[in-house]
């Protein structure tokens, strides 16, 4: 049972809120790329049923991240 009478949100249920409506901002990235290599990560996103974007997205943090 809340205290709170005026049903004002304590102090978690506000942060949480603030973490959960956060948005990530998105930047274009230009590159400069060899045509062959543009065609290949274009057929392996294709493959992979994705945009490449995801593709490029997803390979970039697997990188990163090992």
């Amino acid at each position: 049972m809340s205290l709170l009478k005026a049903g004002r949100p304590t102090k978690k249920d506000k942060a949480i809120a603030d973490v959960s409506n956060t948005k990530i901002e998105i930047v274009r990235m230009n590159l400069n790329v060899p045509k062959p290599f543009y065609r290949k990560i274009k057929q392996k996103a294709m493959e992979a049923d994705m945009t490449m974007t995801q593709y490029v997205l997803r390979a970039t943090s697997e990188y990163m991240n090992k």
